[in-house]
């Protein structure tokens, strides 16, 4: 019966693990943030022969296949622009055309990439520098031991003399005659 058991828990765990290999790479922001450091600085050169396009459009593959979901459908838009360029035949009018309509119409979607991985990863993805530094938790845990309270003692209340509060100045008086008897 144990071995039965141990077989079943065994089972389990290989196709656990062996499952969990098959998911592909993490679609976080530090995994997308670590292939766009592999990627850098080829990623924010210019693109002039056909072999650099084939290049950059295997990069921007590369970071979609990390991308998270907020930002996987504007990857997915710009990945789209580069295949298109890289399948460009310069000499058709239409399809010089169609790639700088693409373009424009991806505009927003890079806009969006653009800062995105500013405020993630901290680096300007159209020169490949890094602009500032990355955001970092606001929980902070604390790593030392709170002092000890110390007891609150009360003390005799004193008392503080007072000034008496001004009086308005008394109405001038009339004089009065008066008449004394003799």
């Amino acid at each position: 019966m144990c071995t039965r058991r141990l077989t079943t828990w065994a089972t389990v765990v290989a196709l656990t693990l062996g499952l969990s290999a098959c998911g592909g790479p993490s679609r976080t922001g530090t995994s997308f943030c670590r292939q766009l450091a592999q990627e850098l600085p080829e990623i924010a050169q210019r693109m002039q022969t056909p072999k650099e396009v084939s290049a950059m459009v295997d990069r921007y593959e590369r970071l979609l296949e990390r991308a998270p979901l907020t930002i996987e459908k504007d990857m997915a838009v710009m990945t789209d622009l580069l295949q298109q360029a890289a399948k460009l035949n310069t000499n058709n009018p239409q399809e010089v055309q169609a790639v700088a309509d693409a373009s424009y119409a991806a505009n927003q979607s890079a806009l969006q990439v653009r800062d995105w991985v500013k405020s993630t990863c901290a680096v300007d993805i159209s020169s490949g520098l890094n602009i500032e530094p990355p955001r970092v938790a606001t929980t902070t845990i604390p790593t030392t031991v709170p002092p000890p309270t110390i007891p609150v003692t009360t003390l005799p209340a004193t008392t503080v003399p007072v000034a008496p509060a001004p009086t308005a100045p008394a109405a001038p008086v009339a004089p009065v005659a008066t008449t004394v008897a003799p």
